[in-house]
């Protein structure tokens, strides 16, 4: 059909046949029109030739043996596009896996799960967010959520296909943590003074700390919520709180919070939740 098209014949046809088809409009009223008889012939005809030429390809295949083909084809592209995004799929989520091989590579004990931040609670000035895993996914609430570089928070609930995450930049984080230098403990607990700069608090330090600007805060693990030795990020500022009467260090996480959009949660790891079982018993 395309054949036959490309090669002139059938627009030479068309066109003749438009030319004889006005020629019959502008004369049907005349009578004993010696033109509307021819046309009326050519057009039978034509239509005819076009039958045949939907009827039969240049390369002998039916029409119908053309559609039939043509059907298999789409259907099959249908199905390439389909695997396609599928293979996207794979190599997006491989690719944030490899983000996190380091972290795996120290820590062999650790589940972790890729995922990517869906939407940001624009309500919240603690920056929390929702990502793309669930407990489809072996996601539950308490799991740690790490970035590329250093804690980032946890998931505090959990539907089938999402979580929404809590931020270490928000009061409602309580972790406990250590400054690997001096051994200095305390708590991490976010703060709206510092939430915007993404930055928190290393709280609850004791008056005679040794804690520095530039030391290294890490998670102490003792909870069974947290692994041990998470880093969460480098000391920034020392302050001390006047209402609770205690010393506190500023501290700016490795990773963007504001701005984060891959991140690992941790499922599983040893020691998981043994204070709890202790506790329990």
């Amino acid at each position: 059909m395309k054949e036959l098209w490309e090669s002139g014949k059938i627009r030479i046809l068309l066109s003749v046949l438009l030319v004889l088809v006005m020629l019959s409009v502008f004369t049907r009223n005349v009578e004993d029109n010696v033109v509307s008889t021819p046309v009326n012939s050519l057009t039978y005809g034509l239509s005819k030739v076009t039958a045949a030429a939907k009827e039969r390809s240049a390369d002998g295949m039916s029409y119908d043996e053309l559609k039939t083909g043509y059907d298999a084809l789409t259907d099959a592209n249908r199905e390439l596009r389909a695997r396609l995004v599928d293979y996207y799929d794979v190599k997006e989520e491989n690719a944030r896996l490899w983000k996190f091989y380091e972290l795996k590579k120290e820590h062999e004990d650790y589940q972790l799960v890729p995922a990517t931040v869906l939407r940001r609670d624009s309500n919240d000035e603690f920056y929390s967010f929702t990502i793309d895993k669930g407990t489809s996914s072996d996601v539950s609430a308490g799991d740690p959520v790490m970035g590329e570089n250093g804690l980032v928070g946890y998931i505090s609930e959990a539907d089938k296909n999402t979580a929404k995450v809590v931020t270490i930049l928000s009061p409602q984080t309580g972790i406990g943590a250590a400054d690997k230098a001096t051994k200095d403990t305390g708590i991490i607990k976010g703060s709206a003074n510092f939430a915007d700069d993404n930055r928190t608090m290393f709280a609850k330090l004791k008056s005679g700390h040794k804690v520095k600007e530039g030391d290294i805060v890490t998670t102490t693990g003792i909870s069974g919520i947290y692994p041990k030795d998470l880093i969460i990020g480098e000391v920034r500022d020392i302050g001390y709180d006047t209402y609770d009467t205690s010393y506190y260090a500023v501290i700016e996480p490795y990773e963007d919070i504001r701005k984060i959009m891959d991140v690992a949660v941790i499922t599983q790891f040893d020691g998981q939740g043994e204070i709890l079982r202790r506790t329990d018993e």
